[in-house]
């Protein structure tokens, strides 16, 4: 399926036979329509030329539209809306928007037109300063009695379509019409979709655009799976009752599982990471474990929700402890990424999360679309009102965001309150916020606005991506029916951009992005060192995993090797680890809590692509 975004345009090449099905995604959305012989730049859709070879103002499923040739030029062939078009008005341009009132600029099909035929087909001529009159699908312009002419909001309903068969070879151009003053699209600018059908392949069969913008664009779908742990830390207060954390346990009990279906119905179910708190994950074992299992990746995001307000540094340590012992035995290995309950972190918590090995965080604003490093900053010191003024008129010490040399490297990966769900759309009664009533149109129109913006103007990306897209839900929020049905179409949207968008999880985008940096800042290892450095510290795990009771190494026997099979079924695996244990308890013990075993996990996730584990007991084959 093909995408016109609200506000843009889209245009490619049709061939002879070939059917254009135009889609009104949401029901009220005008396309401005315009077709040209690719032979001819005088040889265009008329809409003059169509009137007065039909002898009416209106077209109907069955007729011809004409050109400037009066040869017909597209046929309509099948119309599911009570069939009101337009084929009177102009498109609009600049000078329709002056004329409204509008002060600077203001997107307009008539720009849009030229844009894109600038762009995709650069060899095509047409004057700058004219644009041929659009079919206007959808378009409502009553004809009163005295032949005046009454702009009013469109008939078509969501879903509803018309289908054009192509009378011979053309360009196609569409523009979701910008309109957001006069009643044309009966409010906000939205999306509408369209499909091609070919006369040699199956019916409804996709034929992409032939001219499209090649972009690389990282999608960080992420979740923060608060439940009853909003309400216990940053959410706490006096007056919180059993209806608050009524719509936590929602959360645990059926948003969860409404995300997890709407995510593998987009296939994207293992490129998802969930940030959840210690407490989610033992409130809800059933819950976490599902998610588990969809593929995603877990990243920590405190205990019971804190903010780092309600904490001394020894708790945070403590709550951070816990977090990945939690984590570690729901997942089988350590966490590599954090997210901030409510964003609320402060130097103590960088500090902490290098100290153990972390890859990334996800909790600060320093950019909107980019990764980088962690920063160093000191802290910003209040302002004392009580002082002198002298005591404050100086800068704040901002530190560098590049290669941080001699200390882990922790990537940064952005988030924000405007990429997310909960702050416009989730009622919350004790802090100040929306309460809830922002409509859904609205919040997906701004991450459309911003993923269009950044689509056609970021330029600071790297080998990686050009951009990537942060997006953050909660199944307390997107998990209510009111709002799931957005997120769903939201997704289909990115998706229907095609190869240029990838949804990634954020230990993905991460490890690939500290690539680029560590080879640019001259910090790579070769790869043939990174293993001899991998198995060293493998073979030591035999000394230094200290057996919790005793204080001895318990491994109980140690072999490995470098893959030579000649079998081809190594799957990308090229070295293998046996390690013995006396019993179960001291396999469980090395898996999930000895801090050598983990320590050694984290950094070897630095230097592998990927790790595989079976467990099994010697010569034991049945179940």
């Amino acid at each position: 399926m093909g995408l016109i975004p609200a506000r843009k345009v889209v245009a490619f090449e049709i061939k002879k036979g070939q059917s254009l099905t135009i889609i009104n995604t949401h029901g009220k959305q005008v396309v401005d329509f315009w077709a040209f012989n690719p032979k001819d730049p005088n040889d265009f859709l008329s809409m003059v030329h169509t009137r007065t070879v039909l002898l009416k103002i209106a077209v109907a499923e069955g007729d011809h539209l004409y050109s400037t040739r009066r040869k017909p030029m597209l046929t309509m062939t099948e119309d599911t809306t009570r069939g009101v078009h337009d084929i009177i008005w102009s498109a609009c341009d600049s000078e329709r928007y002056r004329m409204q009132g509008v002060q600077g600029y203001h997107d307009n099909c008539s720009d849009n037109l030229h844009n894109t035929l600038k762009e995709n087909f650069p060899d095509f001529p047409m004057a700058n300063d004219w644009v041929p009159d659009p079919f206007n699908i959808f378009m409502n312009v009553a004809v009163d009695h005295h032949g005046g002419l009454n702009i009013r909001p469109p008939t078509s309903e969501k879903g509803q379509f018309v289908t054009l068969r192509a009378e011979a070879d053309l360009i196609v151009a569409m523009s979701s019409c910008p309109q957001d003053i006069d009643p044309v699209n009966a409010g906000e600018p939205a999306d509408c979709e369209y499909l091609i059908s070919g006369i040699s392949e199956s019916p409804l069969a996709i034929v992409p655009p032939t001219h499209t913008r090649t972009r690389r664009v990282k999608v960080a779908m992420s979740v923060d799976f608060d439940a009853v742990s909003h309400w216990l830390g940053t959410g706490c207060h006096k007056d919180n009752n059993m209806a608050d954390y009524s719509s936590g346990i929602f959360a645990g009990q059926v948003g969860v599982y409404r995300l997890l279906d709407m995510f593998k119905s987009h296939k994207i179910a293992d490129k998802v990471t969930w940030f959840v708190p210690g407490h989610t994950t033992e409130t809800f074992p059933a819950a976490a474990e599902a998610v588990l299992k969809s593929g995603a990746e877990i990243g920590l995001h405190g205990y019971a929700h804190e903010g780092i307000y309600q904490m001394t540094e020894e708790q945070e340590r403590e709550v951070l402890l816990k977090c990945i012992d939690v984590t570690t035995k729901l997942t089988g290995k350590s966490p590599r990424g954090y997210r901030a309950p409510m964003y609320t972190v402060r130097e103590t918590t960088v500090k902490l999360l290098r100290e153990h090995g972390f890859l990334y965080d996800s909790s600060l604003m320093h950019h909107d679309s980019q990764p980088y490093f962690t920063p160093n900053d000191p802290p910003i010191q209040h302002i004392k009102w009580s002082e002198p003024a002298s005591s404050w008129l100086k800068p704040s010490p901002i530190a560098s965001q590049g290669y941080p040399h001699g200390q882990h490297p922790l990537v940064e990966l952005p988030c924000g309150w405007y990429n997310e769900d909960m702050m416009p759309m989730q009622y919350l009664p004790h802090l100040s916020n929306s309460m809830g009533y922002v409509s859904t149109r609205v919040v997906e129109q701004m991450w459309k606005d911003k993923f269009m913006w950044l689509w056609e103007h970021s330029s600071e990306g790297c080998e990686v991506a050009d951009f990537i897209f942060p997006l953050l839900i909660h199944p307390d929020v997107t998990g209510m029916a009111h709002i799931i049905g957005m997120v769903d179409r939201f997704i289909s949207w990115l998706q229907g951009l095609g190869e240029s968008v990838e949804f990634c999880k954020h230990e993905d985008i991460a490890t690939a992005w500290l690539g680029v940096q560590k080879t640019l800042a001259g910090e790579n290892t070769s790869a043939s060192e990174d293993v001899k450095e991998l198995c060293q510290k493998m073979e030591a795990l035999g000394t230094t995993c200290l057996h919790p009771e005793t204080g001895k190494p318990y491994i109980k026997s140690f072999y490995g090797g470098k893959d030579n099979s000649v079998q081809g079924l190594q799957n990308g695996m090229s070295h293998v680890f046996v390690v013995e244990f006396e019993n179960v308890a001291d396999r469980d013990y090395y898996a999930l809590t000895d801090p050598a075993h983990l320590e050694f996990v984290r950094w070897s996730d630095t230097v592998t692509s990927a790790v595989q584990t079976i467990d099994f007991r010697n010569g034991k084959y049945d179940c």
